[in-house]
């Protein structure tokens, strides 16, 4: 139960060291930079590829585990991080501490929606990806093997493996098969249950005996601030600390041509709407730190209408409202207008998702950092 743990403190030492020197290097291998072996079955460099010190489904994914609902879920605090969903009108919770002991959840909707929720640890990236891709019903495992300390999937119909935050098939059958992002929210569970009070959220009862009630188990002390990742990285941007959370937000359809934009998820930012733009393209971050509320949405509406947002400052605690300029409607955190002349509209959310700045830096190069004056 507890070898990936053991494992990873044996070679923690070691890590630190590689990433002290990759520190003073400061690009060892840049991705981008160093094209792979052409005769290689891999998008990527198999030289940076690494054993995370289990074998493929050693760390065990699940399918359509059991959910309870909220008021049933005592073994999560307000504060603890959930990856959310709405699916069919229906919201559920993915808490961390359930995620970080199997990392990819293949569920199966009703209306013929697969979907699988995919989550690493050692990046903080919590992504979900359409289970219909390709004209296949696709679901995934955990091969064991790592990128940039990032998460590797396999698809159990063609063995292809998938860097999660590549947003693709790097190998295999499916090579260059881009997946399709669907929407979520990563949050606390407390902020979670005011947008969606009747939530179910996924059960401790998942057929494996794992500590779920304690969070942070599967890797104690792993995300504080300045500690290193377990893993080398092929570039180490020293622009934040390592493991601070950020928003990230990207443009474009290929991995290696992204425009990327980062926001930071500080837990004592109030509530704030930023009015941004990445790549021309008008974009909303509804940032409120303080209740890990960390959102964004494209400005531009389907009619081709643009955007632009204040704070309501009659509308209290979160959830909050705000309301957009040029029709006075009143939005909801969300992106949903619910009173004023676009009552009924929705904000189209942007490709985009958490996690640690070391990882989100070696991924994108060059990631922009919002700046209050910007």
């Amino acid at each position: 139960m507890f070898r990936k743990i053991s494992f990873l403190l044996l070679i923690l030492s070691v890590t630190i060291a590689l990433i002290s020197c990759q520190s003073e290097d400061k690009a060892l291998n840049p991705v981008g930079n160093n094209d792979p072996d052409p005769d290689s079955d891999w998008n990527i460099p198999e030289n940076q590829i690494f054993s995370g010190g289990v074998p493929k489904d050693g760390i065990p994914s699940l399918f359509s585990p059991e959910t309870i609902p909220a008021a049933q879920a005592g073994f999560i605090d307000d504060k603890d991080l959930i990856l959310g969903i709405v699916v069919d009108g229906v919201a559920k919770a993915y808490p961390h501490q359930i995620l970080d002991w199997h990392e990819a959840v293949n569920e199966e909707f009703a209306l013929n929606n697969f979907l699988t929720v995919s989550y690493c640890p050692l990046t903080g990236t919590a992504i979900v990806f359409d289970g219909n891709i390709a004209g296949l019903r696709l679901t995934f495992g955990v091969s064991g093997l790592l990128y940039n300390n990032n998460l590797i999937m396999f698809d159990r119909q063609t063995d292809s493996h998938w860097p999660q935050m590549r947003l693709q098939a790097d190998q295999g059958t499916l090579r260059n098969t881009r997946q399709i992002v669907y929407p979520s929210i990563e949050t606390s569970w407390g902020s979670w249950k005011k947008l969606f009070p009747n939530t179910v959220v996924l059960s401790t009862n998942t057929g494996h005996n794992r500590p779920y009630s304690t969070a942070g188990s599967a890797y104690p002390g792993y995300s504080n601030l300045n500690s290193a990742p377990f893993f080398g990285v092929s570039f180490l941007d020293d622009r934040l600390p390592p493991k601070q959370r950020v928003h990230g937000v990207f443009s474009g359809e290929v991995p290696d041509s992204y425009e990327t934009k980062v926001y930071l998820i500080d837990l004592s930012q109030d509530s704030r709407l930023i009015n941004d733009s990445i790549d021309g393209s008008p974009i909303l971050v509804v940032d409120s730190g303080k209740d890990n509320f960390v959102v964004s949405y494209l400005r531009t509406l389907v009619d081709g209408q643009i955007l632009t947002f204040s704070l309501d400052a009659s509308s209290g605690d979160f959830p909050f409202t705000f309301k957009d300029n040029e029709t006075s409607s009143t939005w909801s955190v969300l992106g949903e207008a619910i009173t004023g002349p676009l009552a009924g509209a929705k904000l189209e959310k942007t490709k985009s998702f958490n996690a640690y700045w070391f990882a989100w830096g070696v991924f994108y190069l060059d990631a922009e950092i919002y700046q209050e004056n910007d």
